[in-house]
């Protein structure tokens, strides 16, 4: 076969590996340069890791190709050392594509090839710039070797049917322009940015010379309360406005269709992210809902998958449905997941026995931290004390959003609430790693129980935890799982 090279636009991508790589060195010469110890040699040394960097770069590029053959690819790398990496179509479990804006006027995107060998959070291996044809042909290979091999399945149609089933009749979502904006601006992602802002402040405040944070912490003591307010209005606007956008990019044109007995799911704005991924390698789906979406009756249905292809998401599950009615979470989201029950069976909540302890877990501590800070740093600290509401309401809300339910189809659900967020877990008796029930002396004595469900996800282990249960329904869903 052929050996072929990446595209020449691949050398941007190299000069910026090689350019991180060479970021350490430049950080060391300028930190002997402040002492005075690389006088008359510092730009010669600077000039001579930039052009290593340029070469390196090159070698790399020029190092790097690939063969595509009936049954298998071949990539070639290292620039002392050639280093072959065997692929065989029949292996390759998700196929996932970046484009970044630039790229899309020539055609030109990133693949990255996930196998079921692998052991790393990294793909098997990543063809960085190749073209749209590449990427076909691949696809084309992968799925004939594997409709050979593959039997049919309980997560699949059989091919003959599929070959009748017009395209038509597909399922596909694609979101709407309201929706985004709902998804957007119901978005907790504003905490950790303000979270973010006050981070960054901290670190300025290290590098800025003292006479000029006692100069603005004395103007500011001059200023009026209502003035403090407004700064502190637009500290939490610009925070909203960043998460806004930064969820309008991530999601802008979202959509997922079943393509090939395999879900296809295309987002992104300044970089088009295209996830292949396998009905068999759903471990579990998600119905997630934050507080604020909860009062709306929105929900978001997130998958659980057994690949790295959704490690750049939010908990590191693959979004399926970003934003949609509660009530239809679950009938548009078994268009995708055949094993999806239609609606939700009656969980089995957690008592007031264990609601009461969920709170006390939340609140003993905070009361704990709050005399610590305001003992200490008296009078100011004990501003503190406003944390007492949230730790009482996140208590509250955990306890009021934790159950369990089995249903006729031998589906478990799990139902927890962490942080104002609440998470319904639909796993599968055969998706099931491990359960694990635990408990205290204190907790036996009080018939309760935790129950930690263990499931695949990614190339390690996902933990789900519904604590302070009644033991006796524990012990129920523990013989469940063993008698099947």
């Amino acid at each position: 076969m052929q050996v072929r090279r990446l595209h020449p636009v691949a050398l941007l991508y190299f000069w910026y590996q090689s350019f991180k790589s060479g970021l350490l060195y430049l950080f060391i010469l300028f930190a002997f340069n402040f002492s005075d110890k690389l006088d008359g040699y510092f730009g010669g040394a600077v000039s001579i890791i930039l052009l290593l960097t340029v070469v390196g770069g090159v070698l790399k590029y020029l190092r790097y190709t690939y063969e595509l053959t009936p049954q298998e690819i071949i990539l070639n790398s290292g620039i002392i050392f050639q280093k072959h990496l065997y692929i065989s179509y029949a292996k390759i479990q998700t196929l996932q594509t970046r484009q970044w804006f630039y790229l899309r006027p020539f055609g030109l995107l990133s693949l990255q090839i996930e196998t079921s060998s692998q052991s790393e959070d990294a793909p098997e291996a990543i063809l960085p710039v190749v073209s749209r044809k590449v990427v076909a042909q691949i696809q084309a290979k992968r799925d004939a070797l594997q409709e050979k091999e593959q039997q049919t399945e309980t997560f699949f149609k059989s091919n003959s049917l599929a070959e009748k089933v017009p395209e038509r009749s597909e399922p596909s979502y694609q979101i709407k322009g309201r929706d985004l904006n709902l998804y957007a601006l119901t978005s907790l992602g504003f905490f950790p940015l303000v979270l973010g802002f006050l981070a960054i402040y901290n670190r300025l405040s290290n590098a800025i010379p003292q006479k000029y944070l006692d100069s603005t912490m004395e103007t500011l003591a001059h200023e009026s309360g209502l003035t403090l307010s407004l700064l502190a209005i637009v500290i939490v606007l610009l925070a909203l406005g960043s998460s806004y956008l930064l969820v309008l990019n991530r999601y802008f044109g979202f959509e997922v269709h079943q393509e090939k007995e395999q879900l296809v799911t295309t987002k992104g704005l300044l970089q088009q992210n295209v996830v292949t991924a396998r009905p068999e390698k759903i471990q579990a789906v998600v119905i997630s809902q934050s507080f604020l979406r909860q009062a709306l009756k929105l929900a978001t249905v997130q998958l659980v998958l057994a690949s790295q292809a959704a490690s750049d998401e939010q908990d590191e599950d693959l979004v399926l449905l970003p934003v949609l009615s509660q009530g239809q979470a679950l009938k548009k989201a078994s268009r995708f997941v055949k094993w999806l029950p239609q609606k939700t069976p009656d969980l089995q909540m957690v008592g007031h026995i264990g609601r009461w302890r969920l709170l006390r877990n939340m609140l003993l501590p905070t009361v704990l931290l709050v005399v610590s800070v305001g003992v200490f740093f008296r009078p100011y600290g004990w501003l503190a004390t406003i944390l007492l509401p949230f730790a009482l309401w996140i208590g509250h809300y955990a306890g009021a959003n934790s159950g369990l339910a089995v249903t006729n189809s031998d589906i478990l659900l799990a139902q927890s609430g962490h942080l104002l967020t609440r998470k319904m877990y639909l796993i599968p008796h055969n998706k099931i790693q491990a359960l694990s029930m635990k408990q205290t002396v204190w907790m036996k004595k009080a018939g309760l129980s935790h129950l930690e469900i263990i499931l695949r996800s990614g190339n390690s282990q996902h933990e789900e935890e519904v604590r302070y249960l009644p033991q006796e329904q524990v012990e129920k869903i523990y013989q469940w799982y063993r008698q099947k």
